[in-house]
């Protein structure tokens, strides 16, 4: 029985250990306060025109001190911002956020241009734009 309860703690913290590592990879520290905004973790890179966005970006729900906000579920919406091609977003542009986060994980725009950015929005936290980047053609 004593040599159950040993193994039964020792797999209790390898999981909490793993999920600790998982969340700062995606860029979950901890919750710590409501959100107050949004930050792209993973920004949108340079791509060709038509092609999906890749890695994936995410949109995460952060409080005043830059923690994500792991109770935050709403809805995370992204669109284009600066448009120097006249492209057209497509793909999944509004996922409901889980934790905190929200991936885009198939966003391409149709049309080249340099200096893209991406704009997300959420109700209740202040709205972010990505940093720059190029579609070519």
């Amino acid at each position: 029985m004593r040599r159950a309860r040993v193994i039964l703690i020792a797999a209790a913290a390898l999981a909490a250990a793993c999920d600790a590592a998982i969340n700062r990879v995606i860029g979950i520290v901890g919750s710590g306060g409501t959100a107050t905004h949004l930050t792209f973790t993973v920004q949108p890179t340079s791509t060709t025109a038509g092609l999906v966005i890749t890695p994936a970006v995410v949109v995460v729900a952060q409080n005043s001190s830059g923690n994500a906000d792991t109770t935050y579920t709403n809805s995370v919406t992204v669109a284009i911002g600066a448009n120097p091609g006249g492209g057209t977003l497509s793909g999944t542009s509004t996922v409901t956020s889980s934790r905190g986060v929200a991936t885009f994980s198939n966003l391409s725009i149709n049309k080249a241009g340099t200096g893209y950015t991406l704009t997300a929005a959420a109700p209740l936290v202040t709205s972010a734009t990505s940093a720059t980047f190029t579609i070519t053609p």
